[in-house]
């Protein structure tokens, strides 16, 4: 009915991942379905269309598998489909990850956690995004505005050393993540190396390093989504399950 709805095949591969067997009034396929709509979309939960279950109950699923980690790992789980997919001899782990940060407006109330980001002149919430070569998303965490990008770096390897990627071995990052403590903790606690580079300048300007730009190409396409263009989340745990949701919606249709 809508440009986001899953196809047959795009559900049946959710469902590899996702099995579920539970008898509902409401199917899976038209809550997610409903939750990639508002995504893209950007309406309010009381806004979405009657077609859809009541905004209560997908706005239920929303939460529990926010809580229970399952947006998050079926994010995974697409990142190494469309890894082997993509190039059958590929290895579905990525061996690099490249992590920027984006700071991003809130919405004027009703937003916790958020803060002034001085250097971008932003009152909102920080995005730390890490990525492969790619640009394929792997780990999303959400903070305020000012905290100090090895602060909210940290959060990110943390939770990028819980999704599982065994062949993980580099994380690539800008000048902002400087800083012997945050390699040597990288290296202690993740074992991987943690290299920094700062950005090129030139006579027009920034010029941008190899690599290191395809975290760059990753956040416009999540401007895409217009529940991205601004937080309107409560909370950071929501604001990075939004932030799943939409790297879910755009892997998903590659298949």
């Amino acid at each position: 009915m809508y440009e986001t709805d899953l196809t047959d095949f795009q559900w049946q591969v959710i469902q590899e991942i996702l099995p579920d067997t539970r008898r509902r009034k409401y199917s899976l396929r038209l809550i997610v379905n409903a939750l990639l709509y508002l995504t893209k979309s950007g309406c309010q939960w009381r806004l979405l269309p009657h077609e859809f279950p009541p905004f209560p109950l997908v706005y239920y699923y929303f939460r529990r598998w926010q809580a229970d980690g399952r947006w998050a790992a079926l994010n995974q789980s697409l990142v190494r489909r469309h890894r082997q997919r993509a190039a059958p001899s590929r290895q579905a782990s990525p061996s690099v990850a490249v992590l920027d940060a984006q700071s991003i407006k809130c919405s004027e109330r009703g937003v916790l956690d958020k803060g002034f980001d001085g250097h971008k002149k932003i009152q909102g919430r920080k995005r730390q995004l890490l990525v492969d070569t790619g640009g394929l998303l792997l780990a999303a965490p959400v903070g305020p505005a000012h905290e100090n990008d090895r602060v909210g770096g940290k959060e990110a390897l943390k939770k990028l050393a819980q999704q599982g990627f065994e062949r993980l071995d580099l994380v690539l990052a800008d000048a902002g993540y400087d800083g012997q403590s945050l390699a040597q903790w990288t290296r202690e606690h993740c074992g991987w190396r943690l290299e920094t580079v700062p950005g090129l300048t030139g006579s027009g300007g920034f010029t941008p390093v190899p690599t290191r730009w395809v975290v760059e190409r990753s956040i416009s396409w999540l401007q895409w989504d217009r529940r991205l263009s601004r937080d309107y989340e409560c909370e950071t745990s929501s604001a990075e399950a939004t932030v799943y949701l939409s790297s879910i919606r755009h892997l998903i249709r590659k298949f």
